[in-house]
């Protein structure tokens, strides 16, 4: 299956955490990318799933947190979450960022 999408036309998900825009980018049978808007000072609060995590920072700053160790995240960085990591995100300043999870979030994707 092939699949493109403007982030302008991207499935806007539900977010938990105030302050904090999610959008499906897309999607295959075992990985997904998200479209993610942080407003200064919104957190995603600390939680864990299984799923690994790679994130890209493309505009803005975030404090992350994982397992107990933080780093600032700005523009033009990257990361990877281990699945069952312990993480959170709060943005220093508004944040884009996009997020690739494997496998996919079946709690995400409600088509």
């Amino acid at each position: 299956m092939f699949d493109a999408v403007h982030s302008s036309e991207a499935k806007q998900l539900e977010s938990r955490f105030a302050g904090v825009q999610l959008k499906l980018l897309v999607h295959g049978e075992r990985m997904m990318l998200n479209h993610v808007e942080i407003e200064a000072g919104g957190c995603v609060t600390m939680h864990n799933h299984p799923n690994e995590q790679i994130g890209y920072c493309v505009s803005g700053a975030v404090e992350l947190e994982v397992e107990g160790e933080k780093r600032v995240c700005r523009a033009g960085s990257a990361w990877i979450i281990p699945g069952g990591a312990d993480h959170e995100a709060t943005a220093i300043e508004p944040s884009v960022l996009v997020e690739a999870f494997s496998p996919l979030r079946s709690d995400m994707i409600k088509d």
